[in-house]
C-alpha cells in the first residue's frame, strides 16, 4: 500500500481528514455486510460512494454509516453502485477469435475426461458465460464431440445473475453476435431473444466471492475479464494462486485487454500475451498459502474429495414415512442425481406420479426441463453447499395449466458434515401470483428502462471522473463511452444515407418522367395514380395533383379508362399475350384525332408485378 493512500483512500487529490470515515465505512461494510472492498483501488472507489450519497442528497460519509445503522438493506444499494455491471457478448472480438485457438487444445482434453468445464469468474449478466457456450457449441458440433459441458458463471451482484439465468436479451445487447449464431442458437420473444435451453443449461450461475470464496476447482478454462483491474496489486496477488488452483494441469486462463499482471507470473506462461491468454505452469512451485483458499464455510473444491456415502435402507424407508403426509411438496436428490423421496405432493405440484420418480435420476425426470432452471439451482446448491430459495418458479403441467410454485434447496450432510443429497421442499404458490402477474410486467419494463439509464449515466459519470486515473481504469472507461458513441453514430449515419438515398431516387424519378415528351402515367397494383408527367397534363387537361393518388378508371379524361380497363386487367394477371398493349382511344375534345395507349408491365428485380406503365403514342387523324 503506498504511503500516501493510508486504509487505502488517501491519495491523489482526497483530503487526509477524509481518509478516516471512509476506512470506518469500509470496515462496517466488511464486519457487518460479510463484504471487504478495503483493497479495491481507492480512486474508483471513493467516487463510487460518493455517487451512491449524491443520489440520497448526503454530503458526508458520517450520516451515511448513520443511515446504514437504521437501515441496513442499504448496504446491498450501495454495493450495485460500486460493482459496475459492463460486459458484452464476445467483447473484444479480435481476443475471442485468439481464445478459438486454444479449444482444440480443451477438447483434445475432453475426449479423455468425458468433460469440459469452464468457470466464468465475475460474469455479471452472463453475457460472457454465454459466449463461451455459443463458442463451445460451434466447435463441438464440427468435432462431432459431446463431452458434459459445465459452465459456472459467479458473481457477487444478484440481481445481475437472476438476469443471468433468464438469458433473454434485447437486440442491442447482441449486436456482436454474428447472424449466423443468432439464428441458429437463440429465438425470438417478442422484442428480444431468448438463448436455446439446452446451452442454457451448460450454465450453472451462484453468487461468489473472488476474494472471499474458496475458488472452484478442476477447470479446463478460468475466463476472468476486466475485473482485476479495479483491484490493487496486494489484492490480485492473492487472486492469482486461487485462478492457478482452480484449473486442471495445463489449463488456461483468458483475462481482459486491460489486465496484464501475469505477463511474469511464475504461476502461468503466457499463449498469447496481446489478447492475455495464459496456460497453468508453476511446476515444483509450493502449493499456495492455504489461507489464500480458506473460507467461512466448506470448501467448493471439497467436491472432488469427498466419499460418497448413501444411507442405508432403513434410512430411506423412514424418510419415506416421514415426508410422505406433509403437506408440502418434498423430494430427496442423492449425490448421485437418484430420487430417494418423492410425497404424494410433490407428485401434485410436479405432475409426476411417485412410480415415475423413485429410483429415476432427476436429470431423466421431465420436471427437470419444465421447470426451468430447478435442474441448475439444485447443481449449484451441489457445488457452493448453501441453501437457495426460488421464490417464484413457473412450470407447466401436461394439462398445459401454468404453476407457480416457491422453492427452498438445502444441502443435506451426515454427521461428519459430507456432502450426502439435497433436499428440495415445494409450495404452490399459483394463486398469490395470479394476480400480481401483469403488475410485474409492467413493473420489470419499467425496471428495465431506469437501470438503463443509470447504466448509462453512470458510464458518463465514470469517464468524466476517471481521466487522471490509472491506464487501465482509463481504456476501461473509454471501453463504454466508445460503446455508446458507436452505437449512436450508427443510427444517425444509417439515418443520413436512408434519407439522402430517398431524396435521390424521387429527384431522380421525377425527371425521367417529366423529361418524356409523350404523355405517360404509371400506375401502382391497386390502379392508383403514381406518375402523371406535364405531357398528360396538356393532352387531358387534367394537373397532376389532381390526378395522382386516384383511381385511374375514376378519373375524368375521356372513354380511355374503359378502353383500357381489360388491358390492364389482363397484364395484372399476367395473361396478356405479350409484353405490351396497345389501346386505341380518342383525343379529348377531337372527334377525329386518335393516339395509342401502349401499357407495359412495370416488375421490381424479384420479376414481381408492381403496376403498369401508360405511354401515349399518337397515331394522327382518324
Amino acid at each position: 500500500m503506498a504511503p500516501d493512500e493510508p486504509d487505502g483512500l488517501g491519495g491523489g487529490d482526497e483530503r487526509e481528514e477524509a481518509v478516516p470515515v471512509y476506512a470506518r465505512l469500509l470496515d462496517k461494510l466488511s464486519v457487518e455486510h460479510h463484504f471487504d472492498f478495503r483493497q479495491y483501488k481507492a480512486g474508483s472507489l471513493v467516487r463510487r460512494i460518493r455517487a451512491r450519497l449524491s443520489q440520497l442528497g448526503l454530503d458526508d460519509v458520517e450520516p451515511y454509516i448513520a443511515l446504514l445503522d437504521r437501515n441496513p438493506e442499504e448496504a446491498q444499494a450501495l454495493f450495485n453502485t460500486i460493482l459496475i455491471n459492463v460486459t458484452a457478448f464476445f467483447r473484444d472480438p479480435e481476443a475471442w477469435e485468439a481464445l478459438g485457438q486454444v479449444v482444440p487444445r480443451l477438447l483434445e482434453t475432453a475426449k479423455s475426461t468425458g468433460t469440459l468445464r469452464v468457470w466464468s469468474a465475475g460474469c455479471s449478466t452472463g453475457e460472457e458465460a454465454y459466449s463461451i457456450a455459443l463458442l463451445l457449441a460451434e466447435r463441438l458440433g464440427a468435432a462431432g464431440l459431446a463431452p458434459d459441458v459445465r459452465i459456472y458463471g459467479t458473481d457477487v451482484d444478484e440481481d445481475a445473475l437472476a438476469v443471468a439465468r433468464h438469458g433473454l436479451y434485447r437486440l442491442e445487447q447482441l449486436k456482436d453476435v454474428p447472424a449466423g449464431l443468432l439464428e441458429r442458437h437463440f429465438t425470438r420473444e417478442g422484442q428480444a431473444y431468448r438463448l436455446r435451453h439446452d446451452l442454457r443449461r451448460w450454465c450453472i450461475f451462484g453468487r461468489h466471492n473472488l476474494v472471499q470464496d474458496p475458488p472452484l476447482s478442476r477447470m479446463d478454462l478460468v475466463v476472468c475479464r476486466n475485473v482485476l483491474i479495479y483491484f490493487k496489486s496486494g489484492l490480485q496477488d492473492r487472486v492469482i494462486p486461487r485462478f492457478h488452483y482452480a484449473l486442471r494441469e495445463d489449463g488456461f486462463l483468458f483475462l481482459g485487454r486491460s489486465e496484464s499482471l501475469l505477463a511474469r507470473s511464475r504461476w502461468f506462461t503466457a499463449v498469447s500475451t496481446k489478447w492475455r491468454i495464459f496456460q497453468r505452469s508453476g511446476q515444483g512451485l509450493p502449493r499456495p498459502d492455504a489461507a489464500l483458499l480458506r473460507a467461512e464455510s466448506d470448501s467448493t473444491a471439497a467436491e472432488v474429495h469427498r466419499e460418497p456415502r448413501r444411507p442405508g435402507t432403513g434410512a430411506e424407508v423412514a424418510m419415506e414415512r416421514l415426508v410422505e403426509h406433509l403437506p408440502f411438496a418434498v423430494m430427496i436428490v442423492d449425490e448421485n442425481d437418484a430420487i430417494r423421496a418423492w410425497n404424494r405432493a410433490a407428485a401434485a405440484l410436479f405432475d409426476v406420479p411417485l412410480a415415475n420418480a423413485a429410483g429415476k435420476k432427476f436429470r431423466d425426470l421431465d420436471i427437470s426441463y419444465r421447470a426451468e432452471g430447478l435442474r441448475a439451482r439444485i447443481e449449484e446448491v451441489k457445488v457452493a453447499r448453501t441453501p437457495v430459495r426460488l421464490e417464484d418458479l413457473a412450470f407447466t403441467r401436461r394439462s398445459g395449466l401454468t404453476v407457480h410454485a416457491e422453492i427452498h434447496i438445502t444441502p443435506l450432510l451426515d454427521e461428519l458434515q459430507r456432502f450426502v443429497g439435497v433436499l428440495v421442499a415445494g409450495t404452490d404458490i399459483s394463486e398469490q401470483v395470479r394476480l400480481r402477474d401483469q403488475l410485474g410486467r409492467l413493473t420489470e419494463q419499467h425496471a428495465t428502462a431506469s437501470e438503463e439509464l443509470q447504466s448509462t449515466n453512470e458510464e458518463l459519470e465514470t469517464t468524466n471522473e476517471e481521466l487522471q486515473s490509472t491506464n487501465e481504469e482509463l481504456e476501461t472507461t473509454n471501453e463504454e463511452l466508445q460503446s455508446t458513441n458507436e452505437e449512436l453514430l450508427a443510427t444517425v449515419d444509417e439515418l443520413q444515407m436512408a434519407t439522402a438515398e430517398t431524396q435521390r431516387l424521387a429527384l431522380y424519378h421525377a425527371s425521367v418522367v417529366d423529361s418524356v415528351d409523350q404523355p405517360v402515367v404509371v400506375l401502382d397494383r391497386g390502379f392508383r395514380v403514381t406518375s402523371w408527367n406535364p405531357a398528360a397534363e396538356r393532352l387531358w387537361g387534367l394537373a397532376a395533383a389532381q390526378a395522382i393518388g386516384r383511381d385511374f378508371f375514376a378519373l375524368p379524361i375521356g372513354g380511355v379508362t374503359t378502353d383500357a380497363s381489360q388491358a390492364i386487367h389482363q397484364i395484372q394477371a399476367g395473361t396478356a399475350p405479350s409484353g405490351a398493349l396497345d389501346v386505341p382511344f380518342t383525343v379529348p375534345g377531337t372527334t377525329r384525332r386518335t393516339s395509342v395507349l401502349r401499357l407495359l408491365p412495370l416488375h421490381d428485380t424479384r420479376e414481381q408485378l408492381m403496376g403498369v406503365v401508360g405511354l401515349v403514342v399518337e397515331t394522327g387523324a382518324g
